[in-house]
C-alpha cells in the first residue's frame, strides 16, 4: 500500500479536471438535459394538478409516487454520468460503455447508501449510550439532597463531552467517506458492477493513508465552500444589479451564477476520488491522463 501525500491528491485531482473538462461537460451536461426533459414530462403535469386541487388526497398521493419515480430515475442518469467519466479519463480513447455506467452506477450508489446508514445507525448507538449514561449522572445527582450545584457540574461537563463528541462524529463521518472515497474509481476502473468490489478495494488502498485522506478530503471541503461564498456574493452581486428587476434577465443570471459557482465545484469533486485513487499509487491504462 502506497502512503499517499495531499500534495499528490491535489495534483492528481487538478491533473484529472484539465485533462477530462470537457468530457465532464459533455456527460454532465447531457445527464441534466435528460433529466430536465424527464421532470417536464413526468412532473409537469404533476404540479399543475397539485396547484389546482392542493387537498386531494389521490392527487397528492399520485405526486409522490411519480415524484420518487423521477428521483430514481435522475439518480441512475446522473450516476451513469458520474461512472462514464471516471471509466473514460482513467481508460482515455476508450467507447463510453452505456449499458455498464447504468448498471455500475446504481450499484456504486446503493453501496455508498447501506455504508452511509450503517455508519448512522453507529451514531445513533453512541448518542443514545451517551443520553443514558448523563442521564442516569443527572438522575443520581438528584436523588442526593441539595445536589443542585452537582448536577449543575455534571450538566456543564456534559455540554462539554457533547461538543467533544459532537466533533468526533463529523471526524467519523469523514473517515467513512475517507475509506470508500476511490470505491466508484475502482469499479470503473476494473469495469465492474459489483459495489462490494469497490467498497472492499478501497477499504484496502487507503488503509495506509487514511488520516491523510480525511485531512485532505477537509482542506478541499473548505476551500470548496469559501469558493462558493466568495464568488456566491461577487457574482450575486454584479448579476443582481444587472438583472434590474426583469424576470427573464434574473433566469438568466441564475443560469450563469450556476455555472460559474457549482459548475466547477461540481467537476472538481467528480475529479476528487480519481485524484485520491492515482495519488494511492493505482495505476491504469489512463497512468498520464490525456
Amino acid at each position: 500500500m502506497v502512503k499517499m501525500s495531499i500534495g499528490a491528491a491535489f495534483s492528481e485531482t487538478f491533473a484529472f479536471l484539465r485533462a477530462n473538462w470537457m468530457q465532464m461537460l459533455i456527460w454532465v451536461g447531457g445527464a441534466m438535459l435528460v433529466v430536465g426533459l424527464l421532470g417536464y414530462l413526468l412532473l409537469g403535469s404533476t404540479f399543475t394538478a397539485l396547484a389546482m386541487a392542493p387537498n386531494d388526497p389521490t392527487i397528492m398521493m399520485g405526486a409522490f409516487g411519480k415524484i420518487g419515480l423521477f428521483g430514481l430515475i435522475a439518480m441512475v442518469i446522473l450516476y451513469a454520468a458520474c461512472m462514464l467519466i471516471w471509466r473514460g479519463g482513467l481508460h482515455p480513447g476508450e467507447a463510453p460503455n452505456f449499458g455498464w455506467a447504468l448498471q455500475a452506477g446504481p450499484a456504486f450508489a446503493f453501496g455508498m447508501l447501506v455504508v452511509f446508514i450503517a455508519a448512522y445507525i453507529v451514531i445513533f448507538i453512541v448518542m443514545l449510550i451517551f443520553g443514558l449514561i448523563f442521564g442516569a449522572a443527572l438522575g443520581g445527582m438528584g436523588g442526593f439532597g441539595g445536589g443542585g450545584m452537582n448536577a449543575g457540574a455534571v450538566g456543564g461537563g456534559a455540554l462539554v463531552i457533547g461538543a467533544i463528541l459532537y466533533i468526533a462524529l463529523i471526524v467519523f463521518m469523514l473517515w467513512v467517506q475517507g475509506r470508500f472515497i476511490v470505491a466508484g474509481p475502482v469499479m470503473a476502473d476494473r469495469l465492474t458492477r459489483n459495489p462490494i468490489t469497490g467498497l472492499s478495494e478501497s477499504w484496502k488502498l487507503t488503509q495506509a493513508s487514511q488520516w491523510i485522506i480525511v485531512g485532505f478530503y477537509l482542506i478541499f471541503t473548505i476551500l470548496m465552500v469559501v469558493y462558493g461564498f466568495v464568488v456566491g456574493m461577487i457574482f450575486g452581486a454584479i448579476l443582481g444589479g444587472l438583472a434590474g428587476g426583469s424576470v427573464g434577465a434574473a433566469i438568466v443570471a441564475m443560469v450563469i451564477s450556476a455555472a460559474v459557482i457549482y459548475l466547477p465545484i461540481l467537476m472538481l469533486s467528480f475529479s476528487m476520488p480519481v485524484g485520491v485513487y492515482r495519488a494511492l499509487g493505482a495505476r491504469s491504462s489512463g497512468d498520464v491522463f490525456a
